[in-house]
This record gives structure tokens, C-alpha cells and sequence, in this order.
């Protein structure tokens, strides 16, 4: 293929910013777009775990620098997953296959989301655009895309890649079959800064690696993030330890209906955590007693499937935009690295742009439906009933 290609990419996150990072790598000129003011603008995801498929998408994406500058920046390794009850009572039958301990499997790691976002962002700051809203495209006649900002700037592609999150204004033209499903279920999540008081009242098997909490209806993840002593000499941004948690699960379990605004102030969460943990074992509910409250935060859990009767243009997507799903089995956001770099690889052979956009979609289509399929299967481990894993088997 010509390299002499102009990639726009609509949306500042991980797999957008990953595409940008491929895409520099093999000397292919693209600009990035963001709707958010700044970097910094939104701060919620905290951790995030990367498997094999991610390590492997931000090695091919990334200078070697960069991607070991990642691996430096990530959580302490932890090996082995901790299974308990609300009773911190270990449990045996419990587990979800898309996790992996480190025993068998090459081990996940532990990044911070914004740390990770930060090295993403290394050396394209020329390259990204912020307070810029896409708002519109026209296709014009000679197979170019003319993309529209709500700041009634444009700009002019080549082959404008959607990778605006799940909400995605860009699919929604595009893909206008394209559907979202809310499965019903929520997340909670938050975050709570080590401390003396921590230390000593929060449970110790809490304070290192990482416990899932299995009660009927909800699963609990919780993921000590202590890093690196040295990590202040790797040019980032300094960040605390921190226990990260996350509850997922139905919404009835916490006193909420499906039906309720999530639009919830920190002490609406926090008294709904309280509804759900009452009688969990004191040293458990104090990590969320102690919890930060500007991060406590709510979500609806939901899922799509990529289309797959598109005829392939200039026009494509990769990630949350184009296939949501759950966060049980964290799978999500190394899919969205995956796509990133298949596509930044597509896109420096010796191929026309059609059929590496084509090729790539197919690519992308077959690896996300396996993994909303996985996904799936993981909620249904994680949190279903016992009538729900009758019915699935289970």
C-alpha cells in the first residue's frame, strides 16, 4: 500500500491512541481527535489488566522504549487469584476461564489506566486534537472522508477510524443497525489510598494481588496496585498505591431497580454499598468505608455485536465503538488494543486500502464476537444466580 495515506481517528482512548502509536511506528501520517478538553478531563477506569492478547497488541504497536517503559510502569506482579465469599471464606468452585493467574498462562498485568493512557500519548502530542466533537462526515467523490467538528472546524482522510467509546456519534451514522444492549446489570467501582487506618482494619489477604468476592447475583474484584519503588524516575505522572475494587452484578442486590438514574452522587453510592455489604465481614467493608469518594463510581453493563453484513469503505471502527462488552471477564479493553494494531498492520502492507480495510474487519469481527461470547460466559460465572447457571449449565 501507498504509505502516503492520512488516517483521522475519532477518540483519545487506549485503542485510538494505540492505533496512532502503530500507525507511527510504520511512517503512516494520521491525526487523532478528542472530544475531551484535556488528557486528564475524565479520570474513572483506574486499573485495568492487560493479558496476553493486549501485551502482545501494545508490543507491535509500540516503540521498544515505550512498551518497556509500560511493563516498568504496571502494578507489582502477583501470582494466583484469591476466591472467596462476603465472609473472606475461601472457595474452590469459582472461576472464570479468561483469567489468568500466571501459573499456566502467560500472567496478566496490572496497569493504571491513565498511566497507560500517558505513555500512549508519548511523543504524538503534535498529532492529537482535543475540544474537537466530531459532529458529522461526507464521503466525497474522488474516496476521501471530510470529518466535522462540532467547533465547525473539518478535516480531510483518507480513512477516518472510529474509536469513540461505546457511544460512538461516528457509528451511529456509520453502522445505523449497529445496537447497544443494556444487559440489566451494573458496576460499581472506586478506589481506596493505602493508609495507616487501611493497613491495620482492612482485611491482609485484601492488601496484595488479587480476590474475587462471589455472592449470589454479584462478584467483587479486588486488585492491590502497589507499584514499582522506582517509578518516579520513568518520566510519568506520580501515582499513590491503591486498592482498586469493582462490584458487578444485578442492581436489585444493592436496593436499586433496572429501571433507576445511575446519575448517583458519591453518598447515593456509597449508602447503596452499605445496602449490599451489611453483613459481609467488617474487614471487607471497610476498604469501602475508607474508599476515595470523587472515585466511587456507577455504570450500566452493556453489550453489542459487530455487524457483519457492512460493505467496507473509508469508514470503519475498532473497540468499545463498535463492540461493547461487559467488564466481567476484562476483556474489552485488550480487544480494542488487538484491533489497533491488526489495523496499523493492515494498513502498512503492500495491499490496497479496500481490502486492508476489509481484511481487517473480518479480522476484528471473528476476534470480538469470541470474545463477547467469552465475556458473557464470564458474567454468567461471575455473578448469575443459581437458577441463571442451572439454565446455562453452569
Amino acid at each position: 500500500m501507498d504509505k502516503n495515506i492520512n488516517v483521522a481517528i475519532i477518540g483519545a482512548g487506549l485503542g485510538g491512541l494505540a492505533l496512532a502509536q502503530g500507525l507511527k511506528k510504520n511512517n503512516i501520517s494520521f491525526q487523532v481527535f478528542e472530544r475531551d478538553l484535556a488528557v486528564d478531563s475524565r479520570t474513572q477506569g483506574y486499573r485495568i489488566r492487560i493479558d496476553e492478547t493486549g501485551q502482545k497488541a501494545l508490543y507491535r504497536c509500540l516503540p521498544k522504549e515505550l512498551y518497556s517503559l509500560f511493563l516498568d510502569s504496571c502494578a507489582v506482579p502477583a501470582i494466583g487469584v484469591r476466591t472467596l465469599n462476603s465472609q473472606l471464606e475461601n472457595l474452590v468452585d469459582k472461576w472464570v476461564d479468561s483469567w489468568s493467574d500466571g501459573q499456566e498462562k502467560v500472567p496478566d498485568l496490572r496497569a493504571n489506566r491513565l498511566t497507560l493512557r500517558e505513555i500512549l500519548l508519548s511523543d504524538i502530542d503534535e498529532q492529537v486534537n482535543f475540544s474537537k466533537e466530531f459532529v458529522n462526515y461526507e464521503e466525497l467523490p474522488d474516496g476521501k472522508v471530510r470529518v466535522y467538528f462540532k467547533d465547525r472546524t473539518f478535516y480531510q482522510a483518507d480513512l477516518v477510524v472510529a474509536a469513540d467509546g461505546f457511544s460512538s456519534k461516528l457509528c451511529a451514522i456509520r453502522f445505523p443497525t449497529h445496537q447497544i444492549v443494556d444487559t440489566g446489570h451494573i458496576n460499581i467501582y472506586g478506589k481506596t489510598f493505602y493508609s495507616d487506618r487501611v493497613k491495620k482494619q482492612v482485611a491482609k489477604e485484601l492488601q496484595t494481588g488479587t480476590s474475587v468476592i462471589f455472592e449470589q447475583e454479584i462478584a467483587l474484584v479486588i486488585d492491590a496496585m502497589q507499584f514499582k519503588e522506582n517509578t518516579a524516575n520513568l518520566q510519568l505522572s506520580a501515582k499513590d498505591d491503591y486498592i482498586y475494587w469493582a462490584f458487578i452484578g444485578n442492581p436489585n442486590c444493592f436496593g436499586l431497580n433496572q429501571k433507576d438514574n445511575l446519575i448517583l452522587s458519591p453518598e447515593s453510592i456509597s449508602q447503596y454499598i452499605k445496602n449490599l455489604t451489611h453483613f459481609w465481614a467488617p474487614s471487607l467493608k471497610k476498604l469501602f468505608e475508607f474508599a476515595d469518594p470523587k472515585t466511587l463510581t456507577i455504570t450500566p453493563v452493556r453489550t453489542s455485536f459487530p455487524n457483519e453484513t457492512w460493505t467496507g469503505n473509508s469508514i470503519t471502527a475498532l473497540g468499545d465503538a463498535i463492540h461493547t462488552m461487559s467488564p466481567a471477564s476484562g476483556l474489552g479493553a485488550n480487544s480494542a488494543l488487538y484491533d489497533a494494531a491488526i489495523l496499523a498492520e493492515n494498513l502498512s502492507e503492500e495491499i490496497n486500502l479496500k481490502d486492508a480495510i476489509a481484511d481487517y474487519e473480518s479480522k476484528m469481527i471473528e476476534h470480538s464476537r469470541n470474545a463477547i461470547h467469552a465475556s458473557n460466559q464470564g458474567g454468567q460465572k461471575l455473578y448469575a444466580s443459581q437458577s441463571d447457571e442451572t439454565l446455562s449449565g453452569g
